[in-house]
C-alpha cells in the first residue's frame, strides 16, 4: 500500500503538494494526519468527492510499504505516521523544499529537494514535465497553495519558477475567484478579538539589524487558525519578521513569517521543537507561555543568516566638497553625478555632510555664494564595511542626502547611498536625476484664468520659506485635466499668507486659525490656503489631530503618491516639482500607491478614493496597496466608518460617470458585505447599473445617478432593512424614499402597467414613483419599455390650462368636487379627450351642471 502523508496544521502548499503527489503516484491514497488549516478544510469539505482524500483512521500503518512524505523534513510533525516513516521496512520518499541537512530516514536517492517559494511549484513543475492531465479543482488547489506560501508571489524568496507554475495552473483551469475566496477568508468574531489582541500586544525585538515582532499571549478558549492571523498581521504592518504565541488549550501554538532572507523561520520554530521552512514555520509547544517566549527570544540571534553588508554594495569612490568650496559648487557636482548629497571635507576624510535639497534651498534665498560649511551637517553618521544591510538601510533613511560613509581604520573607503540600499534589496528604484529639477512651470503658465493668482502668489512669496500647489491639484495639472480646485501649502504662517494675497488680489479672506488654514475669496473664485502640517490619528476612522511641520510631512500625510506632490509658486522656482515619494513615475505607470502601510487604517475612506482613481483616470492599485485595503476590510474597519462619511463616500464613488469597474472592486475586496451583508455588488448588478444610467440619460437626465445605482446594490433589501441602514447612513428622507420605493415598485411596475394602454391609467400607475421607480422598473422589465417611454415624453408633462380659480370663476365653492373635477379634466385631456383652454372650461361647465353643489 502507498500513502501520501504531510505535516500536521496542514496549510493549502501542503494540501495541494499531496494533490499533485498522487498523480505522480496514481495507485497511493492521502492520508490527512492531523488539523488542517480552516480554509484548507473549508476547501477539502466542499470538494470531499472530486478529491478522494482518506482519514489516516482507516489506514493499517502495517499494510503501508511505500510513505510518500511532501512538505515537511522533520518525522516528528507526521503525527501518527512519524513511526512508518522511521521504519526500515518501509520505503520512503520525501519531496521539500528549502531542506537542511542529509536526513537518515530517506535514502538520498528518494528525497527531492527544490529552493522554490512554494513547494507545489515543485510538484507542478514535475507534473508538466511529465504532462500530467489535472482537474480544474486540482488545478485551483495548486494555484492556492503557490499563493500561500510565496505571498501571492510577493515574498523575498519567490522564484521565477513559481511566477511560472501559478501560469500553468491558470491554464489549467484554476478559478480565480475560488483563489480570492479561500485566501481571503473573513474573519469570525472570535477571530477578530484574537487578531486585535495579537496585534495590541506586539511588541519589537531585533534580530541582525531587522525588527521582529513578537506576540506573546494567553487566550481563555480554543481559535484555530493563528497561521492565518499571522498573515493578516504581516499585510497589517508590514514587518520583516513575525512572531505569534498564544497560550490556548494546554498548549502554546506558535507561528513565525519572515520576509527577509537573512532571517530564518525554521531556526525560530525549531527552539519550540517545531519547523517549517526558512520563511514560514510553525510549533505547538508543551510548556508555560514565559517559557515559549524566552524561548524564541533567546533563538532570534542564531536565526540570523550572514546578509549583504555595507563594504558589499558601497559606491567608490566617496566624492568629497570643501568646507570652504560655494554652495554653487557643490550644486554642480550633485548634478553632474547625479547625487542627492556630498561628503564635506577631503578624500579620505569627512568633517560634514550635505543634502542637495538644503543647497537647492540656500540657492533659492540667494546663497549660491555661500562657503559648503555655513550649511553643511557635522554630525556625520558612519559605518564599517561588516555593517548588516539591515542596519545600512535605518542609517541610510536618516542620514543628510540619503548617505552615510562607509570607515575603515578611521579612513572613508566609500559610500553607501540609496540608491545603493535599494539595488541590494534588488527593488525597483528612480535614479537621481541629473541636471535641473522636474518642473511644471510651462504647464501652469498656460492656465491663462490662473494667471492673475499665480501671479499675484509669486509677488507675495518673497518671504515664505515655501509657497506651493499641493495635492490633487498637481496631478491634475500633469494629467492635462484643466479644472481643479487652488489648493495651497505654506511652509510658514498660512493665515498671514492668506491675508496678503487676499490684498494683492483685492478680494477677502476666511481665516480659520484654530487649522492655521484661510480661504482666499476673490472676482476669479477661491484659493484654499493651509499652513503646512502633518496628521496623526487617534483611531482608526477618526479625525486627525494637526501639527505644523514641512513640505515633505505635509505631502507624506496624504492618501496616495500621486497626491502626494507639490509645485512650488514661488518666483525664483515657479513650477518646480517636488516629489519625495515617487507620484510622477506613479501616475506614468498607471498606479494608486499608498504613502504608508497604515494608511488605510489610519483613514478606511482613502479605500473609496483608491477605487474612484482606478475608474476615473483608468489608473490600478499596485499588488500591496490592494493587499492593505483587503486587510482592512477584513479588520471590519470599513463597516466601523461614521455614517455620514461612509455615506459621502459611496455618494462620490456611485456619483462618478462610470461605476462598473468600481462596482467589481466592491466586491473583489469585499466592502459591498462590510458595508452591508445584503448588498449585491455583483456582475449582475454591473449590468443593471448599465440599464440604469441608459433609461436616466434617455429619459430623465436630472435623476441623481447615485440614487438610482444605489437601488441597484439594495435591491435585495426588504424594507424595513433598507430604512434601518438608510438611517444609519443618516441619508435625506427623499432619498431614502425615492430609493425604498425603486427597490419595492420598480419590480412590480411592468405587472401594473401591462394591465391598461389609456394615457391616463399609465399615469396614475406611474406619476407616484417618478422618477426612480419608473426608471428602475424599465432597466428590470423591457417588455414595459414602450409605455414607460410614452410616459416620459408625452404624459408627464401634461397639464390643465385652467385652475381652480377658473372653477371659483365658474360658480363652484370651495369643497372637495373642486380637485375632483380637475382630476377628471386631467385624464380626459390625457386620452385626447379636450385640446386647450376653451374646451378645458366648456367641460368643467358639464360637470358642475351634472352634479350641482349641496348645501354649503
Amino acid at each position: 500500500m502507498q500513502v501520501i502523508v504531510t505535516h500536521a496544521n496542514t496549510d493549502f502548499d501542503a494540501f495541494a503538494a499531496m494533490l499533485a503527489a498522487r498523480r505522480l503516484y496514481p495507485d497511493a491514497v492521502i492520508a490527512l494526519s492531523g488539523s488542517l488549516n480552516r480554509n484548507v478544510r473549508d476547501f477539502y469539505r466542499l470538494h470531499a468527492e472530486e478529491l478522494e482524500v482518506s482519514e489516516p483512521g482507516r489506514i493499517d500503518a502495517a499494510d503501508v510499504e511505500r510513505l510518500i512524505v511532501v512538505e515537511t523534513s522533520d518525522p516528528a510533525r507526521l503525527g501518527e505516521f512519524e513511526p512508518v516513516a522511521r521504519s526500515p521496512e518501509v520505503e520512503v520518499v520525501l519531496f521539500d523544499h528549502h531542506a537542511g541537512e542529509e536526513l537518515d530516514w530517506v535514502r538520498p536517492e528518494n528525497a527531492v529537494h527544490s529552493e522554490d517559494g512554494a513547494l507545489t511549484t515543485t510538484m507542478v513543475a514535475i507534473l508538466a514535465e511529465r504532462e500530467v492531465e489535472v482537474s480544474a479543482i486540482e488545478a485551483t488547489a495548486f494555484a492556492l497553495g503557490i499563493h500561500e506560501d510565496t505571498g501571492s508571489l510577493g515574498y523575498a524568496g519567490t522564484t521565477i519558477r513559481d511566477a511560472e507554475a501559478l501560469a500553468w495552473c491558470m491554464r489549467h483551469g484554476a478559478s480565480q475567484e475560488m483563489v480570492a475566496q479561500y485566501l481571503h477568508t473573513p474573519l469570525a468574531e472570535r477571530e477578530r478579538a484574537l487578531l486585535d489582541a495579537l496585534v495590541a500586544g506586539l511588541e519589537p525585538h531585533e534580530a541582525g539589524g531587522y525588527e521582529v515582532l513578537v506576540s506573546a499571549l494567553q487566550w481563555p478558549e480554543y481559535v484555530e487558525g493563528v497561521s492565518n492571523l499571522a498573515h493578516k498581521i504581516v499585510d497589517l504592518t508590514d514587518c520583516r519578521a513575525l512572531v505569534c504565541l498564544v497560550e490556548m488549550d494546554g498548549r502554546v501554538f506558535s507561528v513565525v513569517r519572515t520576509r527577509v532572507p537573512e532571517l530564518d523561520a525554521s531556526a525560530i520554530a525549531a527552539a519550540l521543537g517545531g519547523g517549517g521552512h526558512a520563511q514560514a514555520a510553525s510549533a505547538t509547544y508543551r510548556g508555560s507561555l514565559q517559557d515559549a517566549r524566552a524561548a524564541v527570544l533567546e533563538a532570534l540571534p542564531n536565526a540570523v543568516r550572514r546578509g549583504r553588508a555595507a563594504g558589499e554594495i558601497m559606491s567608490r569612490p566617496a566624492r568629497f566638497v570643501s568646507p570652504d568650496d560655494t554652495v554653487a559648487h557643490a550644486m554642480v557636482l550633485c548634478q553632474r553625478h547625479r547625487q542627492s548629497g556630498m561628503l564635506v571635507g577631503e578624500p579620505g576624510r569627512v568633517v560634514g555632510a550635505v543634502a542637495r535639497e538644503d543647497l537647492d534651498k540656500a540657492i533659492g534665498h540667494g546663497l549660491s555664494h555661500a562657503p559648503v560649511k555655513s550649511v553643511m551637517g557635522a554630525d556625520v553618521v558612519t559605518c564599517a564595511e561588516d555593517a548588516p544591510l539591515a542596519e545600512v538601510m535605518r542609517l541610510v533613511s536618516g542620514a543628510p542626502g540619503g548617505r552615510v560613509p562607509v570607515v575603515r581604520d578611521g579612513e572613508v573607503v566609500g559610500v553607501v547611498t540609496r540608491s545603493d540600499v535599494l539595488r541590494a534589496l534588488e527593488e525597483p528604484h528612480r535614479e537621481e536625476v541629473a541636471g535641473e529639477p522636474v518642473t511644471i512651470g510651462e504647464k501652469l503658465d498656460g492656465l491663462d484664468h490662473l494667471r492673475p493668482v499665480f501671479e499675484a502668489v509669486q509677488a507675495v512669496s518673497e518671504h515664505f520659506e515655501g509657497v506651493y500647489l499641493v495635492g490633487g491639484a498637481v496631478r491634475d495639472v500633469l494629467m492635462g485635466e484643466p479644472n481643479f480646485d487652488v489648493d495651497i501649502a505654506v511652509e510658514g504662517d498660512g493665515i498671514a499668507f492668506g491675508e496678503a494675497l487676499a490684498e494683492a488680489l483685492g478680494g477677502r479672506v476666511v481665516p480659520h486659525d484654530r487649522f492655521g488654514t484661510a480661504i482666499v475669496v476673490h472676482d476669479g473664485g477661491r484659493v484654499d490656503v493651509a499652513t503646512a502640517r502633518t496628521e496623526f490619528y487617534d483611531s482608526p476612522g477618526a479625525l486627525p489631530t494637526v501639527e505644523q511641520a514641512s513640505i515633505r510631512q505635509d505631502l507624506y500625510r496624504r492618501d496616495f503618491t500621486i497626491n502626494a506632490m507639490a509645485a512650488s509658486l514661488r518666483g525664483k522656482d515657479f513650477g518646480r516639482l517636488v516629489d519625495h515619494f515617487g507620484g510622477l513615475r506613479d501616475l506614468e505607470n498607471g498606479i494608486v500607491r499608498v504613502l504608508h502601510n497604515l494608511s488605510f487604517i489610519d483613514d478606511p475612506t482613502r479605500i473609496f478614493r483608491a477605487i474612484r482613481y482606478e475608474n476615473r483616470y483608468g489608473l490600478t492599485m499596485d499588488a500591496h496597496t490592494l493587499s492593505l485595503a483587503r486587510a482592512c476590510v477584513e479588520m471590519n474597519l470599513v463597516g466601523e466608518l461614521s455614517s455620514a462619511r461612509l455615506r459621502d463616500e459611496l455618494q462620490a464613488l456611485l456619483s462618478e460617470e462610470r461605476v462598473g469597474d468600481s462596482v467589481r472592486r466592491l466586491a473583489e475586496l469585499g466592502i459591498d458585505r462590510a458595508i452591508h451583508p445584503h448588498l449585491a455588488a455583483d456582475e449582475e448588478s454591473v449590468r443593471l447599473i448599465g440599464e440604469v444610467d441608459e433609461a436616466r440619460e434617455k429619459l430623465a437626465p436630472a435623476t441623481p445617478a447615485w440614487r438610482l445605482r444605489l437601488a441597484v446594490l439594495a435591491r435585495r433589501l426588504p424594507p424595513d432593512e433598507l430604512y434601518e441602514w438608510f438611517e444609519r447612513l443618516k441619508l435625506r428622507r427623499r432619498d431614502a424614499d425615492r430609493i425604498a420605493d425603486a427597490v419595492a415598485v420598480g419590480p412590480r411596475l411592468p405587472e401594473l402597467l401591462a394591465e391598461t394602454d389609456e394615457p391616463a391609467a399609465l399615469r396614475a400607475i406611474v406619476e407616484p414613483h417618478d422618477p426612480d421607480g419608473a426608471l428602475f422598473a424599465y432597466a428590470l422589465a423591457a417588455p414595459a419599455r414602450p409605455q414607460l417611454e410614452r410616459y416620459f415624453a408625452e404624459f408627464r408633462q401634461v397639464g390643465l390650462e385652467i385652475s381652480g380659480d377658473d372653477l371659483a370663476r365658474l360658480g363652484l365653492q370651495e369643497s372637495p368636487r373642486v380637485g375632483a373635477i380637475l382630476d377628471e379634466l386631467l385624464r380626459r385631456k390625457l386620452n385626447g379627450e379636450l385640446d386647450g383652454r376653451e374646451s378645458e372650461i366648456e367641460a368643467a361647465k358639464e360637470l358642475i351642471a351634472a352634479a350641482p353643489a349641496g348645501p354649503a
